[in-house]
C-alpha cells in the first residue's frame, strides 16, 4: 500500500503494530469478540483456587482450559459470540457444568459459581438463566445486545440491522446518542472499520448487513472503556455468522406491493393514486464444516428488486401565468389579473420598467401545459401552484458475504477468520418532473477483514486484524445545462451534477489480554489508512435566477402598487406583508432578467483554467492513529474498578496533488481582531489573502495536527451482597443488582466532510466562483441580463469576468459597501472536538428474571463544529458613549414597530458621536434641523432591513464603520461551539424461553448554540447567526426529545406443541393454532423541535442569512385539523402546527438589529408508531431442525401520519396578518402502513 511521501507515517504505522504485540490488548475491545469472567467459591463464600475451568462449544470444535487464580477468578478473553457449556472441576468438590451460557459480542459476561463439597465423579448440572445477557456488573458503560432471534424476529424496516440503535435509552431516532452528534458513532463489522469516513451516519454502515448475515450486535451508547473509542457516538458492533460443524441454512422471500400498502395523507388528499410499489426481497444463507472442527464456511446472498414510486410535488406556473397575467389580492381584498400588455405599462419613479421577457412567458406556457396545477400545498395558487406526481425510483441490489473459520492448530492455541463482502446496486432516485431524467445511484462497495487470534498461554490473548473497505458510488446528473430557475415560480430540473467517489479504508488493530492476578491487563492500537477520490461535476456549470429579492428597496412590488393606485384612483398596496412575495415573484418571472447569476471556473494545480462543464478530480486521504490501555482490577468478586487511558491522532486531511489553500490570516484571529477593533469604534480592515497549502506543495495542513487527545475513562460497579435484613430486602442478595458509576473523555474526528467542503468553496481558491451581489439591477433604466433560453451563457454576462489564470497568493479587490464577496471558508485554528460524559446507575433483578436499570447521564460537549461569519458586519461601537450600533439602533426600531411618533425619538449620542451632527439629514435628503436621530428613524423604513441601512450609512457617508470591503460575508467552520445534555432512563428487559423484551424510557434536555454535523454543511443548522454574541442562539438542540418510550419484544404464543398450553394437540390442530410467534416495535416521543420562522423584511443581524422571528409569547403547537388562518382562501383543511393560526401569527414579532430571534421556539407533534410481526412455524416431518416459516410485517400499523415542514417559512413585518398558508404542514415525516409478506425456509 503507498500513501504518497509517508515513509514517516508507515514507520509509525509498523511501531504501533509492533508495540501492540509485545505490550497489550483488550479483553472487550470493539473487535467483534467477547469475554466470560467470573470467581468459584465454596459454598461458604471462600474463594476457590486452582480450579479447572473448561469453556466449550461442540458446534464450534472450540475447547479452551483456564485454572483459577489464587482469588478465585478466571477470564476467557477473545471468544467467538456464541453459546457455550461452561464446566468447573476442583478437588473435593462436585464438577459443576452450566449450560447455555452466551458470549456477547463486545461485551463481558460474569458467571459466578459455587461448588458443593462432594466426588468430582458426581456432576451438578445449572442453566443459566438468560439475565447475564442483558446484566451488566463489570463498568459503567451503558447499552445492550442484540441476540439472534431479535435480529431475525424483530420487524425491520428493510432489514436494516442497525436501526435497532434507535431502540435504546437515550438514543433519538435520529442516531444523536445522550447529546451526542448522530455523525460520531463508531461502526465495526467483526471488529473492522465500516464507518463512512465522510458522510457518517449511526445507522449505516458502508457494507450492508441483514438479520441472516449478522449473529448479533451490541450497541454501547455512553461510556465505553478505553478499549472502545474513534469518537464520542455510539460504538456498533457488528458480528457476521460463521459456519459450525453442522451444515444449517436458510431460502427467504419478503415481498410487498401496493395493494397492500396505503397511500401518503396528500396524495390521498390530491386524489393521486398510492406510489406504485412491488418489492421482492430474496437471499438465503448457508454454513457448515469444511473440516470438521478445523475449517468452517459461511455464506449469504441477498437481493433486492424494488419498483416502486413516490409523490413527487413541485412548484409550477399556473394556467393564468402562463398566458402571461400576474394575480393577486390588494389590501382593500379586491382581485386583480394584470394582462402582459398592462405590465409592459408599468413605472416606477417616473421611469418604464422593462417588458415581460417572450422567452420565459413562453417557458411558463409550456410548463403550465405539461406540469397543469393539481395541489396548493405549495405556491400561492394564483400565480403558482403544486403539480404533484408519483415518481419511480427503482431499485436493484445485490449483497455476497462470506466468511472462513480456520482452527489452525488442534490446540487451537491459532485461528484465523476470513470475511468478505461485495455489493452491486442501483438506486433510482425521482425524477424532478415526469419527462426529466432521473438521477440514478450505481454502488459497488466491497470488504474483508483477516484476523489472527493468538492463545499465548491461558492468561494471555492476542488478536491481530487487517481490514480494507472500500467505498465505490456514482450519482448521476439529470442535467449538463446552466442552473437557471425562476424563484418562486419555477425550476425546470433538479439540475443535479453527476459526482462519482471511490473511498477505501485500511484498517489494522491488535488487541491483547494480560490476566494477572486479579487485573485484567489491556493494550492494543487501532490504525486507519482512509483514502479518498472523487469527480465531481458540480461546479462544473454557471447559474442564474430571476429574485424579486435581489431589486433594491422591494421595486416589484412598488411597480404594482404604482399600477392598481393609478387605476382604481385611490392608493391601493398589494395585500399581505411588504416583503410578501408571490406578485412580486410572478412579476419578475414574467420580465425574465436573471437579477442574479454566477459563474465557477476550476483550475489545475499549474494555475490554467479548465474548460467549462468539466469534472473536478481531488484525492484526499488522512491517517488516524489510536492506544490504549487498561486495568480491570477485581478488587472483590462484586466490586470491579476499571480505568484506562486512550489516545488518538487524527493527521489532518491533505489533497495529494496539491490542491490546497488557506487564508492568509488565520479566520478566528481575524474575527477577534475585528471585535477589539469595533469596540473600540474601529473598523479592522487589513487585506485577506489566499496563500497555497498542504503537504504536496511542502507548507502546512489546512488545520494543524492536534495532539491534545487524550482519553481518560475511569468506572467502578459495585454489586450489594446483603445476606439478610431490609438491605437484603432492598438490593437482593447474591449480587441481584449492581451499582455503576463512570466518566469518560472522548474526542470527535472531522472525517473528510470539511476538506472536501473547503475545497473549491472560495473563489481564490482552486475551484472558484463569481457573482454578482444583490441590487446590482433595477427593472427600470438598469435592468438585469435577459433569459435567453436554457443553454445560455452566463460567464459572458455584464460583472463577471472570466480569468485567464491563477497565481497565489490571491487577494479579493476592495469595493464598495456591500458589492463585496459572499464566500464560504474554512477556519484554520481547528481542534477536536472534546467531550465529557458521566452516568450514575442501579440495577436490579426483578421478580419474573425482569432486570430493572435506573441511570442519570451527563455530556458537556466543546470545542464542537460551529459555522460562523467571520466578516460580520461591524456591531460598531462609540468609545464615548458606550453604546453600539445595534443597541443604538434597538432604540429606534423599537418605536419603529410600535408606530410612535418622530417626536419620540430621543437624540441618541451614539448617531451624534460616529457622525456629525446633522450629517445624517444630507446624507439622506432629509429636511434640515432633522437630528441624526431621526434621520435614521425616517430613513431606515425606506431601507427595508438593518443591514441594508448599515449599507446605505457607509456609501452616503464615506465613514466605512460596517463593511470589511472585499467581503461581505466569510463564511466558515470553527470548533467554538458547545453543548450541555442532562438526562435520566429507565429501563425493563425480561429473557425467558419464548419471551424477550425491552422497554425504556428517556428523560432528557440537550441544549446547544448550533446542532449541526459536519455532514450537514456550513449554514442551516450548523450556522451561528451573530458570530459576535454565539451565545444568543442557544436553545434546544434541533435532535432534543424530551420525553421518549421505546419498546421491541418477541414472544412465542404459548399454544401448541413444545409450549405450555395445548401440548398434545394432535398435527392437524397443531398446524393451526400452534406455533405462533408475535413481535413488535412501538416508538414513541414527544416532538422534535421547529427551527423557527424567518424575517421576511430583510437581514437584520447577518448580511448573508435571516434572522429568527423573535417569539414573544408561548404558543401551543402540534398537529390541527380544520385549522386555519382567517385570510386562507385554498387548503384550509390542511393540517395545521397551530389551534389559531392567526393568534400564532401574532405571537412573533420582527427581530431588532443584531438579534439573533428564536431559534428552535416550537415543536412539531409527538410522533408515535407501532410495527408488528406475525410468523407460523411448520417443523417438516423429513429431518429434526427443518422448518417453513409464514411472516406477515405490518410498518406504521394504524397508519398514523406525522405531518411536518411549513408551507410558509418566513414571516412580516410585526403586526402583519398572517398569511392564508401560516402553520400549513406540507409533507409526512413517516412512511404510511406497509405490509410485507415473508416465507423462510430453515434447516
Amino acid at each position: 500500500m503507498t500513501f504518497g511521501n509517508c515513509k514517516g507515517k508507515g514507520l509509525l504505522a509498523v511501531f504501533a503494530v509492533v508495540l501492540s504485540i509485545v505490550l497489550a490488548g483488550s479483553a472487550t475491545a470493539q473487535t467483534g469478540s467477547a469475554t466470560i469472567q467470573g470467581t468459584v467459591t465454596d459454598q461458604q463464600g471462600a474463594v476457590v483456587a486452582g480450579a479447572t475451568v473448561k469453556l466449550v462449544n461442540e458446534s464450534r470444535g472450540f475447547s479452551r482450559t483456564v485454572v483459577t487464580s489464587s482469588s478465585g477468578a478466571y477470564s476467557f478473553s477473545s471468544v467467538p459470540p456464541d453459546t457455550y457449556q461452561l464446566s468447573i472441576e476442583a478437588s473435593g468438590f462436585k464438577k459443576l457444568v452450566q449450560s447455555s451460557v452466551t458470549a456477547l459480542v463486545d461485551k463481558t459476561t460474569s458467571i459466578d459459581a459455587m461448588l458443593e463439597p462432594g466426588a468430582v465423579s458426581e456432576v451438578v448440572n445449572v442453566a443459566a438463566d438468560g439475565l447475564e445477557s442483558i446484566v451488566n456488573t463489570q463498568d459503567a458503560s451503558l447499552g445492550n445486545n442484540f441476540v439472534s432471534r431479535q435480529i431475525l424476529q424483530l420487524p425491520l424496516q428493510g432489514r436494516n440491522v442497525a436501526n435497532l440503535l434507535s431502540l435504546q435509552a437515550a438514543v433519538t431516532p435520529d442516531g444523536s446518542v445522550a447529546g451526542g452528534r448522530a455523525d460520531q458513532a463508531n461502526i465495526t463489522l467483526d471488529g473492522i472499520d465500516v464507518n463512512n469516513q465522510q458522510n457518517a451516519s449511526a445507522f449505516e454502515s458502508v457494507l450492508r448487513v441483514n438479520p441472516d448475515s449478522v449473529d448479533e450486535f451490541r450497541v454501547t451508547t455512553l461510556n465505553p472503556d478505553a478499549s472502545k473509542g474513534r469518537s464520542s457516538g455510539a460504538q456498533i458492533s457488528l458480528i457476521t455468522k460463521s459456519g459450525s460443524n453442522d451444515f444449517r441454512g436458510a431460502l427467504y422471500e419478503y415481498h410487498r406491493n401496493t395493494a397492500t400498502t396505503a397511500n401518503d395523507w396528500f396524495n390521498n388528499r390530491s386524489g393521486v393514486e398510492r406510489p406504485k410499489l412491488i418489492r421482492n426481497l430474496f437471499g438465503g444463507r448457508l454454513g457448515g464444516p469444511i473440516i470438521k472442527d478445523r475449517l468452517f464456511f459461511f455464506y449469504n446472498y441477498e437481493g433486492m428488486r424494488e419498483a416502486k414510486g413516490t409523490s413527487v410535488v413541485q412548484v409550477v406556473p399556473t394556467a393564468s401565468l402562463g398566458q402571461g397575467n400576474i394575480k393577486f389580492f390588494d389590501n382593500t381584498g379586491q382581485p386583480w389579473t394584470i394582462s402582459t400588455a398592462q405590465i409592459n405599462t408599468f413605472t416606477v419613479s417616473g421611469l418604464p420598467v422593462v417588458d415581460v421577457n417572450p422567452v420565459a412567458a413562453s417557458l411558463f406556457a409550456s410548463a403550465a401545459s405539461r406540469y397543469p396545477v393539481n395541489d396548493n400545498t405549495v405556491g400561492d395558487g394564483l400565480n403558482s401552484g403544486g403539480f404533484r406526481f408519483n415518481a419511480s425510483t427503482p431499485v436493484k441490489q445485490n449483497a455476497h458475504t462470506a466468511r472462513f473459520d480456520w482452527n489452525v492448530t488442534k490446540d487451537q492455541k491459532h485461528q484465523l477468520s476470513f470475511r468478505g463482502n461485495y455489493q452491486q446496486d442501483l438506486t433510482g432516485a425521482p425524477s424532478f418532473f415526469p419527462d426529466t431524467p432521473a438521477t440514478n445511484t450505481w454502488s459497488h462497495p466491497l470488504g474483508m477483514a483477516l484476523t489472527h487470534t493468538w492463545l499465548i498461554n491461558s492468561n494471555m490473548t492476542n488478536r491481530l486484524s487487517y481490514g480494507l473497505t472500500r467505498i465505490a458510488f456514482s450519482n448521476q446528473g439529470d442535467s449538463d445545462a446552466p442552473a437557471i430557475t425562476f424563484r418562486y415560480i419555477f425550476q425546470p430540473t433538479g439540475f443535479a451534477r453527476t459526482f462519482s467517489r471511490t473511498n477505501p479504508t485500511q484498517n489494522i488493530t491488535d488487541d491483547f489480554t494480560w490476566i494477572k492476578g486479579n487485573h485484567s491487563l489491556q493494550f492494543g492500537t487501532n490504525i486507519r489508512l482512509i483514502k479518498n477520490t472523487r469527480e465531481n461535476f458540480a461546479r462544473s456549470f454557471d447559474n442564474g435566477i430571476t429574485n424579486p429579492s435581489a431589486y433594491p428597496s422591494n421595486v416589484a412590488r412598488t411597480a404594482i402598487n404604482n399600477y392598481i393606485t393609478a387605476t382604481a384612483g385611490t392608493p391601493r398596496t398589494i395585500s399581505g406583508t411588504a416583503w410578501s412575495t408571490p406578485a412580486q415573484g410572478a412579476l419578475v418571472a414574467l420580465l425574465g432578467r436573471l437579477s442574479g447569476y454566477g459563474a465557477n471556473f476550476n483550475f489545475d494545480t499549474k494555475g490554467q483554467l479548465i474548460p467549462a462543464n468539466t469534472g473536478i478530480v481531488r484525492e484526499f486521504k488522512t491517517e488516524e492513529y489510536d492506544f490504549y490501555f487498561q486495568d480491570t482490577w477485581k478488587i472483590k468478586s462484586n466490586l470491579t474498578l476499571t480505568a484506562g487511558v486512550r489516545y488518538g491522532l487524527s493527521m489532518p486531511v491533505t489533497e495529494t496533488q496539491g490542491y490546497e489553500t488557506v487564508p492568509s490570516i488565520v479566520l478566528s484571529t481575524y474575527l477577534q481582531n475585528t471585535i477589539d477593533a469595533m469596540n473600540r469604534g474601529q473598523n479592522y480592515r487589513e487585506p485577506l489573502s489566499v496563500r497555497l497549502a498542504g503537504k504536496a506543495n511542502g507548507l502546512d495542513s489546512i488545520y494543524p495536527l492536534d495532539k491534545n487527545n487524550v482519553q481518560p475513562r475511569v468506572s467502578i460497579a459495585w454489586s450489594p451482597e446483603f445476606e439478610k435484613g431490609f438491605l437484603s430486602k432492598l438490593f437482593g442478595k447474591d449480587s441481584e443488582s449492581v451499582f455503576r458509576a463512570g466518566f469518560a473523555i472522548t474526542n470527535d474526528y472531522f472525517g473528510q466532510q470539511l476538506a472536501t467542503n473547503w475545497d473549491g468553496s472560495n473563489t481564490l481558491g482552486f475551484a472558484s466562483s463569481a457573482s454578482i451581489n444583490v441590487n446590482t439591477y433595477n427593472i427600470t433604466n438598469n435592468p438585469a441580463p435577459l433569459y435567453t433560453g436554457p443553454n445560455m451563457s452566463i460567464r459572458n454576462l455584464p460583472n463577471l469576468t472570466i480569468p485567464t489564470g491563477l497565481s497565489f497568493p490571491q487577494t479579493a479587490p476592495f469595493n464598495n459597501p456591500g458589492q463585496g464577496k459572499i464566500e464560504t471558508s474554512l477556519d484554520q485554528n481547528l481542534i477536536s472536538p472534546i467531550n465529557y460524559t458521566w452516568n450514575v446507575s442501579y440495577g436490579r433483578q426483578l421478580p419474573g428474571k425482569i432486570w430493572l436499570d435506573v441511570a442519570y447521564i451527563g455530556r458537556l460537549a466543546r470545542n464542537l463544529l460551529v459555522g460562523r461569519d467571520a466578516m460580520m458586519l461591524r456591531d460598531i461601537r462609540d468609545p464615548v458613549s458606550g453604546m453600539s450600533y445595534n443597541e443604538a439602533s434597538t432604540i429606534i426600531d423599537r418605536l419603529l414597530q410600535a408606530g410612535a411618533p418622530l417626536s419620540s425619538v430621543p437624540n441618541l449620542a451614539f448617531f451624534n458621536n460616529m457622525w456629525a451632527p446633522g450629517s445624517l439629514a444630507a446624507a439622506f435628503s432629509l429636511p434640515a434641523g432633522t437630528t441624526n436621530s431621526q434621520a435614521v428613524f425616517l430613513a431606515q423604513p425606506s431601507a427595508g432591513d438593518w443591514t441594508y441601512f448599515m449599507q446605505q450609512l457607509d456609501g452616503n457617508t464615506g465613514t466605512r464603520y460596517f463593511f470589511q470591503g472585499q467581503y461581505d460575508s466569510l463564511s466558515a467552520f470553527s470548533t467554538v461551539g458547545k453543548s450541555d445534555y442532562h438526562g435520566a432512563t429507565v429501563s425493563l428487559r425480561q429473557r425467558l424461553a419464548g419471551t424477550t423484551w425491552d422497554l425504556n424510557y428517556t428523560y432528557s434536555k440537550s441544549l446547544d448554540e448550533a446542532s449541526g454535523l459536519q455532514t450537514g454543511g456550513l449554514f442551516g443548522s450548523a450556522f451561528v447567526l451573530n458570530a459576535f454574541k454565539l451565545g444568543d442562539q442557544k436553545s434546544f438542540s434541533d435532535f432534543d426529545l424530551r420525553h421518549q418510550i421505546n419498546f421491541n419484544g418477541v414472544w412465542d404464543i404459548p399454544v401448541g406443541k413444545g409450549r405450555k398450553l395445548w401440548n398434545g394437540m394432535n398435527k392437524f390442530a397443531d398446524a393451526i393454532v400452534g406455533g405462533w410467534s408475535l413481535a413488535a416495535v412501538f416508538r414513541w416521543d414527544s416532538g422534535y423541535p421547529f427551527d423557527g420562522y424567518y424575517d421576511a423584511t430583510g437581514w437584520q443581524t447577518n448580511w448573508n442569512i435571516r434572522s429568527y422571528m423573535t417569539n414573544i409569547r408561548k404558543v401551543k403547537s402540534g398537529t390541527f385539523y380544520n385549522s386555519a388562518s382567517s385570510t386562507c382562501t385554498s387548503g384550509c383543511d390542511i393540517p395545521n402546527m397551530f389551534a389559531n393560526p392567526d393568534d400564532a401569527n401574532a405571537a412573533f414579532r420582527t427581530p431588532h438589529p443584531g438579534e439573533t430571534g428564536s431559534r428552535n421556539p416550537l415543536r412539531f407533534s409527538p410522533s408515535i408508531n407501532l410495527d408488528a410481526s406475525l410468523s407460523k412455524s411448520f417443523d417438516m416431518p423429513w429431518r429434526e431442525g427443518h422448518k417453513v416459516t409464514f411472516r406477515w410485517d405490518v410498518f406504521n400499523v394504524a397508519n398514523t401520519p406525522y405531518f411536518t415542514g411549513q408551507s410558509i417559512g418566513t414571516l412580516g413585518y410585526t403586526g402583519t396578518q398572517a398569511d392564508g398558508a401560516f402553520g400549513r404542514y406540507t409533507a409526512m415525516a413517516n412512511s404510511p402502513r406497509i405490509m410485507q409478506f415473508a416465507l423462510r425456509y430453515d434447516f
